[in-house]
């Protein structure tokens, strides 16, 4: 066991491996993300619209548009 642990603590002292010829650096910074309006109730059409929302299985609904075996008897 203690082979095991000595060989990865060499592995881990080990500098990392030269750049790669032609390895191209990616520009990671993502630009800012949308401005999204806050989820609305999106049952019935028209669309009820209501807010605060929760996210059921059925969707975004409000307190009166709430899936059945979710309310309280």
């Amino acid at each position: 066991m203690s082979a095991g642990l000595d060989r990865v603590r060499r592995l881990l002292d080990t500098p990392p491996p030269p750049r790669v010829p032609g390895q191209v650096a990616i520009n990671l910074d993502r630009p800012p993300a949308e401005e999204k309006p806050p989820p609305s109730c999106d049952t019935g059409n028209p669309r009820c619209g209501a807010r605060p929302v929760r996210f059921y299985a059925a969707g975004w609904r409000c307190d009166d548009h709430r899936p059945s075996t979710y309310r309280p008897e």
